[in-house]
């Protein structure tokens, strides 16, 4: 049985999600607040934590990049309330897998942590059939310890950029499309967010993020 941890400080917001998701057959925990919502993470972690953006005593933001520094594969969905939120999220790339609108409906807020779910077992599945470590330049990638390590780089690498990694690296100098890429990461999305996260992997590894490359009609590729 996966386990759940709802983070929000509104407790009908709690409840409704905590009685919607053990419906579902999941194993539901709760938190009021950012401080009880790490507790709860570090003292027993859970399979997905679903993470309200605006919280007391520590906001959404600031326990995803705590848990980032010391968790780097546990899904984490926001729940959002305001536009101003989502282009936050987006902008800042948390390492977050993904968020929602609080205005959605019950079954898409169930879908969308199945399909969270899915790519983080497409993740694992893309991890196992890839090398595991492998050079670009003179940087090492780790996919199983998810770190990319080289001069002046020492990074951690998210779930998405990993995936991505290890899809480049399966056949270097082949140009992979938008399809192909989302097909591998397990969801259908916006090119725009495959461009960012894609520029942010390229500065995570400096230099050698210039052999990650890309055409205007054929996608990205890693050069050999």
């Amino acid at each position: 049985m996966k386990r759940i941890l709802i983070a929000d400080d509104e407790r009908t917001v709690r409840l409704q999600y905590k009685k919607l998701f053990e419906a579902e057959g999941y194993a539901v925990d709760v938190a009021k607040d950012g401080e009880q919502a790490l507790e709860k993470f570090f003292a027993s972690p859970p399979d997905l934590l679903l993470l309200d953006v605006m919280m007391p005593k520590l906001n959404g933001i600031a326990v995803c990049e705590e848990i980032r520094r010391r968790d780097a594969t546990t899904p984490v969905l926001f729940f959002t309330a305001m536009a101003s939120e989502v282009t936050m999220i987006r902008g800042l790339g948390l390492g977050a897998d993904d968020y929602v609108e609080k205005t959605r409906s019950p079954d898409e807020f169930v879908a969308r942590v199945k399909s969270v779910f899915a790519r983080k077992e497409a993740y694992e599945s893309a991890a196992r059939k890839a090398r595991r470590t492998f050079r670009i330049a003179d940087v090492e990638i780790d996919l199983s310890g998810m770190t990319a390590r080289g001069p002046g780089v020492d990074e951690r690498l998210t779930k998405q950029e990993s995936i991505l990694l290890g899809l480049f690296a399966s056949d270097r100098g082949k140009f992979f499309s938008y399809g192909e890429m989302f097909d591998t990461l397990g969801y259908i999305g916006e090119e725009v967010s495959i461009r960012a996260c894609l520029s942010r992997l390229k500065k995570k590894l400096g230099r050698a993020g210039n052999l990650i490359v890309n055409e205007r009609r054929s996608g990205y590729a890693l050069l050999p």
